[in-house]
């Protein structure tokens, strides 16, 4: 690997947890569902949200539950109390303004805009050297193109960025095309579930979250158990990789 003279970080997994948000969103729109067809069962739900995770579309005499008005409504109001769903992973904060301190870094991620307010509100905004989220951007992750946003901004050779996230279809892929660094990092369970979301909901979700965020196999993608984990490694000095 080449050294790096600069970062760009994930948010959901990295920065703050992204299970919140999702948990929040799946009891909502059950919810919401079953008051609008009683004849819907958390055990459709559940199948609905598995297809939903792993990409599979419903079939024909199946609801199509997270595709419905249901879903749409519970994502509005999830957005509404995203400052209220927001939960830090443990030393991330002070990880971003450490790293911050030591050469330029960016947040590049798919987060709607009120993750903007959350990172303003944690005191990261004035640390980062820019924010660019797909929602602002226009182009999302997997595409490498939202990271190549935060190359030309920072006038930075790919070589030079390493790129950290929690995700390998999303961070450690688009990274290698572009022919950035990457670090990994390992999925994280210690938020707090929203109340009120079903444990059977969350038991089916957790277990199609492990697959999204399963490690990558190749060794030369190094591996951390968080943010602040990075900012403490020689991995985040610069030129380390």
């Amino acid at each position: 690997m080449t050294g790096h003279s600069a970062i760009a970080l994930d948010v959901g997994g990295v920065i703050y947890y992204d299970e919140p948000f999702e948990l929040a969103w799946l009891q909502g729109t059950f919810d919401l569902a079953v008051t609008g067809d009683p004849s819907i069962t958390l055990r459709d739900f559940i199948e609905d949200t598995e297809r939903f995770y792993l990409g599979e579309n419903a079939p024909a005499d199946r609801p199509d539950i997270l595709g419905s008005a249901a879903a749409d409504e519970s994502w509005v109001r999830i957005r509404r109390a995203w400052r209220e769903l927001a939960q830090e992973i443990p030393g991330s904060i002070a990880a971003v303004t450490e790293l911050a301190l030591e050469m330029p870094t960016v947040v590049v991620a798919n987060q709607p805009p009120e993750c903007a307010d959350v990172l303003a509100d944690w005191g990261l905004t004035a640390v980062l050297r820019t924010v660019v989220l797909d929602c602002f951007e226009g182009v999302a992750k997997p595409d490498p193109r939202l990271l190549g946003l935060a190359l030309e901004r920072l006038g930075t050779a790919p070589a030079e960025l390493l790129v950290v996230g929690n995700r390998v279809d999303h961070d450690v892929a688009p990274a290698r095309s572009l022919g950035c660094p990457a670090v990994f990092v390992l999925p994280e369970d210690g938020y707090r579930t929203p109340q009120g979301v079903h444990a059977d909901i969350a038991r089916a979700y957790r277990a199609l979250r492990a697959v999204r965020t399963v490690p990558p196999q190749d060794a030369d993608v190094p591996r951390v158990a968080s943010l602040a984990d990075l900012a403490a490694s020689p991995l985040a000095r610069a030129g380390a990789l």
